[in-house]
């Protein structure tokens, strides 16, 4: 972390020697309001995705509310985003095959490689090559997935960037539940080879980034939670794949509320914007999240045309309810199993709604109402009934952007995914001497509900000709 702490100094002396209008020495870098100012809200966005992903950061995001940033005593965005990859990076594999991942490096604000550290503004000079002139270090070594890493962004934006109440923002890709790659590292002791949980942001600068080199649920936990702001107000999570039960039961004390998404995102970062733009008129989480629904609502449904999930707004402490009723749900499965397996079996096979064509992930709401109505079975129906109650709760709002076929029956809302793999997927070994089970039963979901304890005793899973799913 030696290299880091440097950059941090280096960002905090930039900032008093950038300073235009001002004579304090803690004045924020291009404008001259000094960063003692408390804000009424902090937005801090931890970011790195590469390739088009640069560009989208930086015309619709950078470009479009710098200049809606000019009261420092309303809100306030922190930046710490490590700019992609020029080239291609090829992953070798075992067996001696290699993986080639194309990369098109498409920033003009800063360098392939750079991490920019800075506060947002409507003075920060944003040009071609500006923020990494003024801002970035040439560290594409420094690793984003590190929990250190992360404690020290929050640390540096909460003493340079005070405010009221914070907001984290992660800007990246994310994976969801790995069964290839997924084993948690406890502890930097364990002697395994580094492999990602439920991975939030991969950083692809790293030579394996698909899989192994992502910040992880059990790290991103313990970075905010060593942090100067253990807490925040709100969560949002613009990654892939990240509103899935195993993800969210481990990070949901970290905050109030979490906006992600159980699908693959396809965006313009019209909600990151729009978000700025909602707090400036209302503080209040709640309120902006749901207004910033609204809007983008009708951008999106009008402009894409490909499958782009949902997002939605959660109450965490009303998550924090699902879990024991998903225990229940657990538990009743694999007691009726013996009996039903043939109906249970077949309703997973073509009934369930799976996740962007993945058939471990499965919408869990619908997963439970469609085991009770192939079992017949009252307990079952009464805790699908119970756990959809507590979903109306926990959901506070949202807004489903999928796009597909009429012909395939889309489901009109999500609920959240959950991994749904067949026994023997459960029990198949990993990459790195462990199997499925092992890895996924280290999750605070498994710890609390026991689900794995159903994965392994069911024999199916959703297949790839699932009309409620994509197509093989």
């Amino acid at each position: 972390m030696r290299k880091f702490y440097l950059f941090v100094i280096a960002a905090l002396v930039g900032s008093m020697t950038f300073t235009s209008c001002s004579n304090e020495d803690n004045a924020q870098a291009g404008d001259d309001t000094p960063s003692t100012v408390k804000a009424k809200v902090g937005i801090i966005i931890y970011g790195n995705a590469g390739g088009n992903m640069d560009e989208l950061i930086e015309s619709y995001f950078f470009d479009k509310v710098a200049p809606l940033l000019s009261d420092s005593s309303n809100v306030r965005v922190g930046v710490c985003y490590k700019y992609g990859r020029d080239k291609a990076n090829v992953i070798a594999m075992p067996g001696g095959e290699t993986i080639t991942i194309p990369h098109t490096f498409t920033g003009k604000y800063a360098k392939s490689g750079q991490v920019v550290l800075f506060e947002l503004t409507s003075k920060t000079p944003l040009s071609s090559g500006s923020l990494g002139e003024n801002y970035g270090t040439d560290w594409p070594d420094m690793k984003m997935y590190d929990e250190g890493t992360l404690t020290e962004v929050i640390d540096y934006f909460k003493a340079t960037m005070p405010a009221e109440k914070y907001i984290m923002l992660i800007y990246g890709h994310g994976g969801g539940w790995d069964s290839q790659n997924d084993y948690v590292r406890e502890a930097p002791a364990t002697g395994l080879a580094r492999a990602a949980t439920r991975g939030v942001l991969y950083d692809e600068w790293s030579e394996s980034y698909i899989g192994s080199d992502a910040l992880d649920m059990f790290e991103f936990r313990r970075a905010v939670e060593k942090s100067q702001i253990p807490h925040f107000d709100g969560l949002f999570i613009h990654s892939c794949l990240m509103g899935n039960m195993e993800s969210l039961s481990d990070i949901y004390a970290l905050s109030d509320y979490t906006i992600c998404s159980m699908h693959t995102l396809v965006s313009s970062l019209e909600t990151m914007v729009s978000l700025v733009k909602q707090l400036q008129k209302d503080d209040d989480f709640v309120t902006a999240s749901k207004a910033m629904l609204k809007e983008c609502y009708e951008v999106s449904d009008k402009q894409y045309t490909e499958e782009n999930g949902d997002m939605k707004l959660v109450d965490n402490k009303e998550f924090a309810k699902l879990l024991p009723i998903c225990k229940k749900l657990s538990s009743r499965l694999q007691a009726v199993y013996p009996e039903k397996k043939t109906e249970i079996d077949d309703a997973t096979k073509k009934d369930v709604y799976r996740i962007d064509d993945t058939n471990i992930f499965v919408d869990l709401q619908y997963y439970a109402e469609q085991m009770a109505k192939a079992t017949g079975d009252a307990e079952l129906k009464a805790i699908a009934d119970e756990l959809g109650a507590q979903m109306k709760k926990t959901i506070m709002a949202g807004n489903n952007f999928y796009h597909s076929p009429k012909s395939k029956g889309v489901k009109p809302d999500f609920s959240f995914s959950v991994v749904a793999l067949d026994k023997t997927a459960y029990q198949k070994e990993g990459g790195v001497n462990y199997s499925f089970q092992t890895a996924y039963e280290y999750t605070n979901f498994h710890k609390q509900t026991e689900w794995g304890n159903w994965l392994n005793t069911v024999e199916s899973n959703p297949t790839l000709d699932n009309p409620m799913g994509g197509e093989e």
